[in-house]
């Protein structure tokens, strides 16, 4: 079991050894349970319990960082004398900004101890419910059923002290015939939402209609995206184009577009760490109340996240989303949120007299940040869709894509959010998008 309890009592401990003139320590502990499944079969468990800690000692202007995975006490004193040997051996003295002092912070509902400690026969439990729905279609299932807890732990000897606990369970199922698969995943914060049938029976179902995939030629056409396909596309946002110190030094797309138009109206995005389900971080890695921004409002280009560095070069508020005190890539929106529209998915499938629906998508790369352009391939379902039925399978193609044209393409999003895993600190919540002239470049033969 995770015990945030055992966290706290270390940074305390380093807190009261320490001589520094200022003294930070950030400690995570995570907790992971997988059971793996291929062949319709069982192949892995394993279970495990990490730590890892980061001490920041700061030493008449200079700066000495140990890391480590070890929390045993008799190690302490050796990684604080390792801390100062480190500082007091720098030749130069940095920019050192003062350290946070308490903060207030706003918590959500992220952790449940059921979920965190399943038990191996109940994951077992699970995957054999699964299995057996594929086995009576004939069909191949793979796939994982994971679960388990994170927990951060932020404190300086500023009398800061922050902590988070965040449960996770995700089931994720492959089913494939000779010359087809389908796909479908789920991710909660809790066990108690999760229906793994359900989503079983999604992958068999795509599994079976995407039987004897013919063949289409690139170019463009309008894509229907699930939300696994959706995320992919976003998440690039997230880890590039949204990153505020490049925004701030003329490196983004987005740099100086402040108030401007950068994609479809109907496209409202968020960096939202409390949306319901996600399990952010309420605080940065600094300490520093984590806060929703609009980065897209209507299409209109509105905020950009910031550390304290890019708010002082800015001139704005701090509104908290630093990756530590000495990071030098720059403040990150973690957990955006795509507002959902007013459609059912079925009924833009409706709406649509040719195109494509997909999936999911898979070794997505970034091939050019400055024009947002990504590279590809679709998986696990694409089907064509004529006069509003999606009519076959689809053998899988190649796409190059720049994702500020794509959501400026955006004709219709579906009512519906879901959850889908991100980086560390939470996950996105998005709907389904449908794109007009999505690009796609070459063809497989599966």
């Amino acid at each position: 079991m995770l015990k945030k309890e055992k966290l706290l009592d270390f940074a305390d401990t380093i807190l009261k050894l320490s001589d520094a003139d200022m003294t930070t320590v950030t400690v995570a502990g995570t907790k992971e349970s997988l059971t793996r499944f291929s062949n319709n079969q069982i192949t892995q468990n394993v279970d495990s319990l990490k730590y890892s800690f980061t001490i920041r000692t700061v030493y008449d202007g200079k700066v000495g960082v140990v890391n480590g995975t070890s929390l045993e006490k008799k190690n302490l004193s050796k990684f604080i004398e390792k801390a100062k040997d480190i500082a007091k051996n720098q030749t130069h003295k940095k920019e050192i900004f003062p350290l946070s002092s308490k903060q207030d912070y706003t918590f959500t509902k992220s952790f449940d101890k059921k979920t965190e400690n399943l038990a191996p026969e109940i994951r077992a439990k699970y995957v054999k419910d699964a299995v057996k729905l594929c086995e009576k279609e004939r069909l191949e299932s793979a796939g994982i059923f994971s679960n388990g807890a994170t927990c951060v732990v932020i404190a300086n000897s500023n009398e800061l002290e922050a902590h988070n606990e965040t449960s996770n369970v995700t089931f994720s199922i492959t089913v494939q015939t000779k010359d087809s698969s389908g796909w479908a995943e789920q991710n909660e914060l809790s066990i108690n939402d999760m229906d793994i049938i359900g989503k079983t029976k999604i992958a068999i179902e795509k599994a079976k209609k995407s039987k004897n995939p013919k063949d289409l030629k690139p170019g463009k056409y309008t894509v229907l995206l699930e939300p696994a396909a959706v995320a992919d596309l976003i998440s690039f946002l997230s880890y590039t184009t949204f990153n505020g110190l490049m925004i701030s030094e003329g490196r983004s797309p987005l740099s100086g577009k402040i108030g401007e138009k950068i994609s479809s109206t109907m496209i409202n995005l968020y960096d939202d760490p409390y949306f319901k389900g996600v399990g952010g971080l309420p605080f940065d890695f600094e300490g520093f109340p984590r806060k929703k921004l609009t980065l897209i409002e209507n299409g209109i280009l509105k905020e950009i996240p910031t550390d304290r560095k890019v708010a002082k070069m800015l001139k704005i508020d701090n509104n908290g989303h630093s990756l530590g005190p000495d990071d030098e890539y720059g403040p990150l929106p973690l957990n955006l949120y795509l507002k959902e529209g007013d459609l059912s998915f079925e009924k833009m499938v409706e709406s649509t007299q040719n195109g494509l629906l997909i999936t999911q998508f898979h070794y997505v790369n970034m091939l050019n940040p400055i024009t947002t352009t990504i590279t590809g391939m679709t998986r696990n379902g694409i089907f064509f869709i004529e006069d509003g039925k999606v009519k076959h399978g689809v053998k899988n193609l190649r796409f190059t894509q720049s994702i500020l044209e794509a959501l400026e393409n955006v004709s219709m999003i579906s009512n519906k959010v879901v959850l889908q895993s991100g980086g560390f600190g939470g996950g996105f919540a998005v709907p389904g998008l449908k794109i007009d002239h999505f690009n796609f470049t070459s063809k497989t033969e599966f």
